[in-house]
C-alpha cells in the first residue's frame, strides 16, 4: 500500500441524494439490528431460561442465512438490488413486528420465535449480497473508497450505541418494545429505498433460472482465480475468531477482569473501526490481497492478549488494533470486488464470500471449548493466533492472490 491525500472531502458520497437516501436508511437500519440482539436474548430467556432455547432461536436463523446465502446473491444480481432490498426491509420489519408483538403480549413462545427467526434469517441470505452490490452502482469510481468508510464508520457507531440502548429499553420497559424498535427501523429503511431511483441494470446475460444464475456466478468466481482461495482463508479466520474471541474470550475474561471488563473492551473493537476510517481516507490500496491477509492476522490480535496476561485496558488497545484491521480488511476487500467485478455479477461474488465467512462460525463455536478442557484456554488462545498467521503466511505465497492489483481500470464485460 502506499498513501496519499485525495482530493475530494470524505463526506463527498453524501452529495448524491440516491446514495444519501440508501446511506441513512441503513443507518437507521443497522441501529435497530444492533438492539434487537440484546432484546431478543432476553426475550428468549423470559419464556424459558435456558441456553438451549436461545440456542434453538439463535440457530433458527444462521442455519437457514448460511444455507440459502448462494441462491440469494443471485437473486439479488437477477433483480434491481433496490427493490430486492426494500422487499427484505418490509417482510424483515413484519416479522421483527410480530415478533414483538407476541413478546410484549405475553403470549410468544419459543417455537414462535423459531418460526419469524427463520423467515428472518431467509430474508437475509438474499439481503446481504444485494446490499454489498449496492454502493458500486450509486456512485463513481472514485466516490467509492469514501462511501465503503462511511458505512463502516456509521456501523461501528451504532454499535457501540445500539446495545447500550437495547439495554436501558429491556431494563425499563421490556424486550418487546426494543423488538418493536427494530422493526420500525426496517420500515422505515424500506420506506427511504423508495427515494432510490436508479435505472436498470444490464440484465442481458441473466440465465433462464436462478439456479443457472448461481452456477454462471460460481463460474466466474472460478475463473477470476482469487475469489475462492480468498474466501476459503476468511473461513479459516473467521472459525478462529469466532471460537477463540467470541466463545472463549468471555470465558477467560468472567475469571480476570469480569464480564464489564470485557464489555469495554469489545467496545473499543468499535472504536478502532471508527477511527482507522479518517486515516484509511488518504490510503491508496495497490495490492488488496496482501493487505487483506496482514489484516486477518491483525485481527487475531487480541487472542495473543487472552492467552498471555489478561489487562482490561491492554486488551482494550489491543481491540482498538484489531477494529483498525477491520477497517482496513473490509475496504480492500469491498475495492476489490468493484473494480474487478462487473456489475451484474457482483452480488454472487459477495454472497460466495458471505457463505464462506458465515458457514464456519459453528465449527469454531463448537470446537473450542473441547479444545480449551484438553490444552488450557491459554493455551487454546495462542494456538489460534499462530494458525492464523500460518493460513496469511501460506495465502501470501500464492501468486493467485499476491498478483491481484488495483489499478483503476473499469469492471470487465461479461460475455453474453
Amino acid at each position: 500500500m502506499t498513501t496519499e491525500t485525495t482530493g475530494g472531502s470524505r463526506l463527498s458520497p453524501l452529495a448524491t441524494p440516491a446514495f444519501r437516501w440508501f446511506f441513512i436508511g441503513q443507518v437507521v437500519n443497522r441501529l435497530g439490528s444492533s438492539m434487537a440482539g440484546v432484546a431478543l436474548a432476553f426475550a428468549v430467556l423470559d419464556i424459558d431460561d435456558s441456553a438451549a432455547a436461545l440456542g434453538w432461536v439463535t440457530a433458527a436463523s444462521s442455519i437457514p442465512m448460511v444455507v440459502l446465502m448462494l441462491l440469494g446473491g443471485a437473486i439479488a444480481d437477477r433483480l434491481p438490488r433496490a427493490v430486492v432490498l426494500r422487499g427484505c426491509n418490509t417482510v424483515q420489519g413484519v416479522a421483527q413486528a410480530l415478533t414483538a408483538v407476541l413478546v410484549i403480549t405475553g403470549t410468544a413462545e419459543i417455537w414462535h420465535l423459531v418460526v419469524l427467526q427463520a423467515v428472518a434469517g431467509i430474508v437475509f441470505a438474499v439481503s446481504y449480497p444485494a446490499f454489498l452490490g449496492m454502493v458500486p452502482i450509486l456512485l463513481p469510481v472514485e466516490e467509492r473508497q469514501g462511501a465503503f468508510l462511511l458505512i463502516g464508520q456509521a456501523t461501528s457507531a451504532v454499535g457501540i450505541l445500539g446495545p447500550a440502548l437495547s439495554g436501558v429499553l429491556v431494563a425499563t420497559t421490556g424486550p418487546g418494545w426494543a423488538l418493536g424498535f427494530d422493526a420500525a427501523t426496517y420500515l422505515v429503511a424500506a420506506a427511504l429505498l423508495l427515494l432510490v431511483r436508479l435505472p436498470p441494470g444490464d440484465r442481458s446475460t441473466a440465465k433462464p433460472s436462478v439456479i443457472g444464475d448461481f452456477v454462471a456466478g460460481w463460474a466466474f468466481a472460478r475463473q477470476l482465480g482469487w475469489v475462492i482461495p480468498a474466501a476459503s482463508c476468511a473461513l479459516v479466520f473467521n472459525a478462529l475468531v469466532s471460537g477463540a474471541i467470541n466463545v472463549l474470550g468471555p470465558v477467560i475474561a468472567d475469571d480476570t477482569i469480569g464480564s464489564e471488563g470485557w464489555g469495554l473492551a469489545r467496545s473499543a473493537q468499535a472504536v478502532g473501526v471508527f477511527v482507522a476510517a479518517f486515516f484509511l481516507a488518504k490510503v491508496t490500496i495497490t495490492w488488496p490481497m496482501k493487505a487483506i491477509m496482514v489484516a486477518f492476522v491483525i485481527w487475531c490480535v487480541p487472542m495473543l492478549v487472552l492467552g498471555t496476561y489478561v489487562d482490561v485496558w491492554l486488551l482494550s488497545v489491543a481491540f482498538v488494533v484489531a477494529g483498525a484491521a477491520l477497517s482496513l480488511l473490509d475496504l480492500a476487500w469491498n475495492l476489490l470486488v468493484q473494480e474487478k467485478v462487473p456489475e451484474a455479477m457482483l452480488s454472487r461474488i459477495m454472497a460466495i464470500d458471505g457463505f464462506f465467512s458465515f458457514v464456519a462460525t459453528p465449527i469454531g463455536q463448537i470446537a473450542v471449548g473441547p479444545a480449551a478442557v484438553a490444552f488450557g484456554a491459554g493455551s487454546v488462545e495462542i494456538g489460534c493466533f499462530l494458525i492464523a498467521v500460518a493460513v496469511a503466511a501460506f495465502a501470501l505465497t500464492r501468486r493467485r492472490i499476491t498478483d491481484v492489483q488495483l489499478t483503476g481500470a473499469p469492471p470487465p464485460e461479461l460475455s453474453t
